[in-house]
């Protein structure tokens, strides 16, 4: 099933020469009472003109309406998988400021405390400590609590969604040098080293903390890194995966996946972007459900 707004598909398909699939198109007045094993797409039929590139509080609100109507038919037991396509947030934050991410909102919306933020590809897993915080904020985020949830979901996704025996998990510290025994911060001395300690007492592997700046050029076989902060952890993965992963959010009742990138306003409508993350969070998305028709 597609949600969004026909319109928009069919301008930009006519507009680069593509056709479209052949699918079943359901006004969303209509309702949706069950799966027909069909491709569906779902018809928001906004009176506005969204135009490529150009966001808005309008395309804002209409991101918004179809997050929405995702989890209203995951409510009603219709969907097991969701695939998120990227949203420009400033846009969605005209109509609701306190919204963040479609990875906050859905935790919120599905009564979830805990979720982490795991990019997947063939080469490598990395899931985030922290998310979308400016850097001055991430020291003061980065506490005993948040570690332990952040090792143990993580450690328990890597068991159950992805089926490893006995995961494997390395942390890599927040300063330069995983701080150099104090010298470059105490972070991992005073928080990380002591969690580590005491969750490889409940039998969880979980080396580190390691200077991230030489663990990813010679890192040893890990099922999954933690990285302290946003560009810590995407850099190394997206020249890992090359347009050949995606995100997953752990914790959630339900699969779900989304590319690893925005929504890039200056190539949009154009046809050039390069689809291959999309693809790879479809694919995996497909694969996960397989294994747990009922989310995870």
């Amino acid at each position: 099933m597609v949600i969004g707004d026909l319109d928009v598909f069919v301008r930009t398909a006519h507009r680069l020469k593509r056709r479209l699939p052949n699918w079943t198109v359901i006004p969303r007045r209509a309702g949706l009472d069950a799966r027909s094993g069909r491709l569906t797409f779902l018809d928001f039929r906004h009176p506005k003109r969204f135009t490529p590139g150009r966001s808005s509080a309008g395309a804002g609100a209409a991101s918004l309406d179809y997050i929405e109507e995702a989890v209203r038919l995951w409510r009603r037991g219709l969907i097991q998988g969701l695939v998120t396509a990227p949203v420009t947030k400033w846009a969605v934050a005209r109509v609701q400021p306190r919204f963040v991410g479609q990875t906050e909102y859905l935790a919120r919306a599905m009564g979830c405390r805990g979720v982490v933020m795991m990019f997947v590809s063939q080469r490598l897993r990395v899931a985030l400590l922290t998310r979308h915080l400016p850097l001055r904020r991430v020291p003061s985020a980065i506490t005993p609590r948040l570690l332990r949830s952040t090792i143990r979901l993580t450690h328990k996704a890597l068991a159950t969604t992805f089926r490893i025996p006995r995961p494997r998990l390395a942390i890599c510290g927040m300063n330069p040098h995983a701080g150099e025994a104090g010298r470059c911060g105490q972070e991992e001395r005073r928080i990380m080293i002591p969690v580590l300690r005491a969750l490889r007492r409940e039998g969880i592997v979980c080396d580190g903390p390691f200077a991230a700046d030489g663990f990813f050029a010679a890192r040893a076989r890990y099922d999954a890194v933690i990285c302290s902060y946003h560009d810590q952890g995407l850099i190394p993965f997206k020249m890992a995966a090359r347009d050949a992963g995606c995100q997953i959010s752990l914790g959630l009742p339900i699969v779900r996946t989304s590319p690893d990138h925005g929504s890039a306003l200056d190539i949009a409508g154009k046809g050039i972007a390069d689809p291959g993350s999309m693809r790879y969070a479809l694919e995996l998305a497909t694969t996960l459900m397989t294994i747990h028709p009922y989310g995870h």
